[in-house]
This record gives structure tokens, sequence and C-alpha cells, in this order.
């Protein structure tokens, strides 16, 4: 092969990766912006997005963490955007496959990063009022167990 064969066939093929990877980043950007969506449409955050608590601070979702080899969801913060800072209020986790959203309990996430905590949305909604939910706690067999220090 000719050399400059050769490189035209190599700048050919660096325009065909560089376009696929452009094309991959426009896909992972529209499922994060779906995933955000999906969040955004439950009553809860609706609520807080909503609301004047922290009123100079804007209520914002954004997006913590996608899916790699050892986790499968697309996190989303819910929290107060402050100047430089974000204070995250509540986390969620949206499956890629199906979009439906969990709530990522982390005051069960007693490992500091498992699965285990992310619940889906009728049990958050059943037992954030009980007693125990805001201190470390697990679950067995669907109750809230608080675990002792």
């Amino acid at each position: 092969m000719k050399p400059h064969t050769l490189l035209i066939t190599l700048c050919l093929l660096c325009l065909k990766v560089s376009a696929w990877q452009t094309d991959s980043l426009a896909t992972l950007e529209k499922i994060k912006a779906v995933a955000i969506a999906k969040v955004r449409l439950l009553p809860e955050v609706r609520e807080f997005l909503k609301s004047k608590e922290f009123a100079r601070d804007k209520h914002s979702l954004m997006i913590d963490m996608v899916p790699h080899d050892d986790f499968k969801y697309y996190v989303v913060k819910m929290g107060i955007d402050k100047d430089f800072t974000f204070l995250t209020m509540q986390r969620f986790c949206v499956d890629p496959r199906t979009m439906k959203v969990y709530f990522w309990d982390i005051m069960a996430d007693d490992a500091g990063f498992s699965t285990s905590a992310i619940i889906p949305l009728s049990t958050w909604r059943a037992l954030r009022n009980t007693p125990g939910w805001k201190e470390r706690h697990t679950y067995k067999n669907g109750k809230l167990v608080v675990l002792k220090n």
C-alpha cells in the first residue's frame, strides 16, 4: 500500500471513530436528560422545585453518576445549587433499560455504596414518615429495622 493511500485510510478511519464518539456522547446526553425529566415528574420533586425554602438559592436536579460495571443506574441528585456548592437533599436512581425511578435510601446504605438501599418509590413513600426513617436502618422482609450503634 502506498504511503498516501495509508494516510488517507487512517484519516477516514479517524473521522469515522470521531463521528461514532460524537453520536455516543449525544445519545448519553439524551439519556441523561430523560432520566432527569423522569425524576422531575415525581410529585415530591415538583413540590421541592417550587418550594420557597432557601429562596435565595436555586432548587435543581443534576446527574451525579452514570451506569458503569458495578452500578446499573443513573443517579439524579435533587438539591440546592448554592453558588459553587450543590447541597444534596435526596437521591434518585433511574434504570436505563426501563427508565423506572427508584429512591436511594442513603440511611440504609451502611456499606457506603450498595444497591440494597435502592428501593421502589412505593416503599419510600410508605416508610419515609415512619419512626426510624432518619436513623441508620436496614430492611427485613419489606419492613424498616433501625440499626443499633
